[in-house]
């Protein structure tokens, strides 16, 4: 399995990476911690299983992220949990109206990290 990882909270990657390689020990993680590193590409080859990201980064937000990954044709169908600090409704819904699959705010908890990854991976990676 294959996630790309945009986060520029080290506290929030590794939290993240540590519950996705505890159930899937071969995941292979990309982790890009700011807009510089996002504009440059490499996310548009595409192969992804899933998209985590935050809503504010330097130099990009989460909003235009998910406007450019459903933009591209191979990474248009990929599910997107979007984390965030700001937890509003006006940020939940225009995230989604991005085109993100799942929406939650920080700080989470484990256990609803895990709700929200059976729900977006469970049929396809066996969740």
């Amino acid at each position: 399995m294959k996630v790309l990882l945009l986060e520029d909270d080290e506290d929030v990657a590794d939290t993240v990476s540590s519950v996705l390689t505890s159930f899937f020990p071969t995941v292979d993680i990309v982790h890009i911690s700011d807009g510089a590193e996002f504009r440059k590409g490499a996310w548009r080859a595409g192969g992804w299983d899933l998209v985590v990201m935050d809503l504010m980064m330097p130099g990009v937000t989460g909003f235009e992220a998910c406007e450019a990954i459903r933009a591209n044709r191979l990474t248009s169908k990929v599910p997107v949990l979007a984390l965030t600090g700001y937890d509003t409704l006006q940020n939940e819904e225009r995230i989604k109206a991005a085109g993100a699959s799942g929406y939650m705010a920080k700080p989470f908890e484990v256990p609803q990290l895990l709700v929200e990854l059976k729900r977006l991976l469970g049929n396809a990676h066996g969740l």
